[in-house]
């Protein structure tokens, strides 16, 4: 049956686009909220609610983790209690916002970057992956961009549609070479490749916050004890490997460690070694952070001591006061620091200078709580949520875990695992000292190609000596793929487009409810939008086709450094999200900042010590031009985007799916 709706393919392309965009970013938002946590429903609650208040990553939770090989063996008390109560905990920390701290935090950053993906994955699980009939080009060059992007296509069709995954299966056990492999696996192993050193640079590099998050990854890198886990994980017995992983990483060693060995009750508190490592890592960035706090308390410029003391007893408030004052700074169109103070504290003497030294102070405190409130929830939190997880984790990945030390050299993978680190810290760390040539897409593209390998070898190990834990991953595999499968074909949009695919009936009858007036005014903004959506596309091709050629086709004219960005609509996506965020005006007068701002930019590379990179990304972080802004589709969401969260709920509540393992 065909369904003959309102909305052109085009239209419906656009619309669905902007309803999970809008959804999905917050959904991930409200999870910082213990009422949005609290009505989560399963597996969080022992029974289902009403209305679910993050339907759409129910269903992916339900579609793609639930029965993940391991982790659908895990108890309900794993979820409704571990969990539900780390969750919670994270939520009653009220970590700070990037509004107040006037940069993008690392959270925003996190959360935004998330959106962007599990948007992608929605719309694919939601919607459907189009069928398309089958092409009989065999010939793929792995130097042509055009035939990297077709073997893409090519390889999706036959993996969902096709017997794909398991020659896949087959042929990785046989060998592991990728040559080995049929021409548009290669293309198509290129394209992924591509895509993943255009998110490793993006977020490293060309990100403000890149370096901070560098500077993370190599604290954490050194402090991990790589050769303990290796000699652990060369023990002949799978249950003494384990065990012995478990007491290095997981082991409290206390008082109550020692009384317990002589019949004494073993005891919660301390910290095993993954919690030393966090703590170290926060208490070094919180050392910085205090140093810089007094080095603007004996400023000349600061604020007197009252203006201080307000200023510093703002990060400890309850969220709803911390949010009155956010409200107060975006109505009167006033810095946080002046809404802080209040109309009747700021005095003449609040200069300039001080004003600037007022909002550092702020952003400092709170970034210091925020360590503050981390290392007490992972680290110092009685009961030990994080631990607990974790064992339990362990516990019902036990049989994966013995299958992965039968079939493949660990220690080894483990090894390769601290090569491939070695070499993203040493390619992306900038010196602060000195100006250096920054890394290219290009760059981590030859990175990638240089470590592949040895992901290879495991997976060839793991699926030719481990037929369990094959069979295990191969069935897990074909119900993913099958969450992509169209199950309704012939829903057709007006010009008979495969548009949203199983969606299009959904989002024309929501049209259908609307007035003529409000119609029109839809199909406006969704114009727009569906033109937005094609640059946007335009623009990660050219960028795609610079980054292949200039990484396979040395001496080319693309093979100079990279100065437009990296490719990947989600990557353009996830920057569109920061460059919306909200963020205190500068001066103590003014309209609030967003993410793009130069000066928001500017504050959001300075790491923990106050440094900021001697050379800063000069490519285009953004998204792209002015062309290419978003436009306003404020309209779609107000009169659409209820009723699209409705349809959500309905499937939840129904548990409507495609294959059950």
């Amino acid at each position: 049956m065909e369904d003959k709706g309102c909305l052109s393919s085009e239209q419906a392309r656009a619309l669905f686009d902007i309803l999970t965009s809008h959804v999905t970013l917050t959904e991930i938002e409200d999870l910082k909220y213990s009422k949005t946590v609290a009505t989560f429903g399963p597996p969080l609650q022992p029974s289902e609610v009403d209305a679910a208040s993050t339907p759409l990553l129910r269903i992916l939770l339900q579609s793609f983790i639930n029965d993940l090989p391991g982790f659908r063996n895990v108890s309900s008390h794993f979820w409704t209690d571990t969990i539900y109560h780390l969750a919670t905990a994270l939520d009653d920390a009220n970590l700070s916002e990037s509004y107040d701290k006037g940069s993008v935090g690392i959270r925003r950053t996190l959360s935004t970057a998330s959106a962007s993906i599990v948007e992608s994955v929605a719309r694919g699980r939601l919607g459907g992956f189009s069928k398309q009939p089958p092409t009989g080009d065999s010939n793929y060059d792995k130097t042509n961009p055009d035939d990297i992007a077709r073997a893409w296509d090519h390889f999706l069709q036959r993996i969902i549609y096709g017997d794909l995954l398991d020659k896949m299966f087959v042929k990785a056990a046989e060998t592991d070479k990728l040559s080995d492999h049929e021409p548009f696996v290669q293309a198509a192993h290129q394209y992924a490749l591509t895509i993943f050193a255009a998110l490793l640079h993006h977020n490293l590099i060309a990100s403000p916050r890149g370096q901070s998050m560098v500077s993370l990854l190599n604290r954490l890198h050194r402090l991990t004890p790589y050769f303990l886990m290796k000699q652990t994980l060369k023990i002949g017995n799978a249950a003494s490997m384990l065990n012995g992983m478990t007491q290095l990483l997981l082991a409290k060693m206390n008082l109550s460690t020692l009384t317990s060995w002589f019949g004494g009750q073993p005891s919660d508190s301390g910290m095993n070694l993954l919690q030393q490592i966090i703590s170290q890592v926060l208490n070094a960035d919180t050392s910085e952070l205090r140093r810089r706090v007094k080095q603007i308390e004996q400023s000349q410029d600061a604020p007197n001591k009252s203006q201080m003391d307000q200023l510093r007893r703002y990060a400890s408030q309850s969220a709803e006061e911390q949010q009155r004052i956010r409200k107060d700074s975006e109505s009167r169109s006033v810095s946080i620091a002046t809404a802080i103070l209040g109309p009747d504290k700021v005095s003449p003497s609040l200069t300039e200078s001080s004003h600037k030294l007022a909002l550092d102070y702020v952003s400092l405190q709170l970034a210091i709580r925020d360590r503050e409130q981390l290392i007490e929830i992972l680290c110092l939190h009685q009961p030990d949520l994080m631990t607990a997880s974790i064992r339990e984790l362990v516990m019902v990945y036990d049989p994966i875990i013995r299958a992965l030390h039968k079939a493949v050299d660990l220690a080894s993978g483990v090894t390769d695992l601290q090569n491939f680190l070695d070499d993203i810290i040493n390619l992306s760390l900038i010196d602060k000292a000195k100006p250096a040539k920054l890394p290219t897409v290009q760059d981590f593209v030859r990175l990638l190609e240089r470590h592949q390998k040895s992901s290879h070898v495991f997976i060839h190990q793991a699926l030719k000596n481990g037929k369990e834990l094959s069979q295990w991953y191969h069935e897990y595999a074909s119900h993913a793929i099958e969450q992509y499968k169209q199950t309704q074909e012939n829903y057709k949009a007006a010009d008979g487009g495969t548009a949203a695919g199983d969606l299009t009936r959904c989002l024309n009858e929501l049209v259908s409810k609307l007035s003529e007036e409000q119609q029109q005014q839809i199909y406006r903004q969704l114009d727009q939008h569906a033109a937005f959506l094609d640059g946007l596309s335009q623009q990660s091709k050219a960028r795609m086709d610079r980054t292949i050629r200039a990484s396979l086709v040395p001496g080319s004219a693309d093979s100079e450094p990279d100065v437009e960005g990296s490719p990947g609509m989600f990557l353009l996506k996830w920057q569109y999200f920061i460059d919306r965020t909200s963020i205190t005006p500068g001066p103590a007068n003014g309209p609030p900042r967003t993410g793009k701002s130069d000066s928001v930019v500017d504050a959001t590379s300075v790491d923990v010590d106050g440094e900021k990179p001697a050379v800063t990304y000069q490519g285009s972080s953004k998204a792209g031009d002015s062309s290419l802004e978003p436009p306003d589709v404020s309209t779609v969401i107000q009169l659409l985007a209820p009723g699209f969260k409705e349809e959500l709920q309905r499937q939840v509540a129904s548990k409507k799916g495609k294959g059950k393992l």
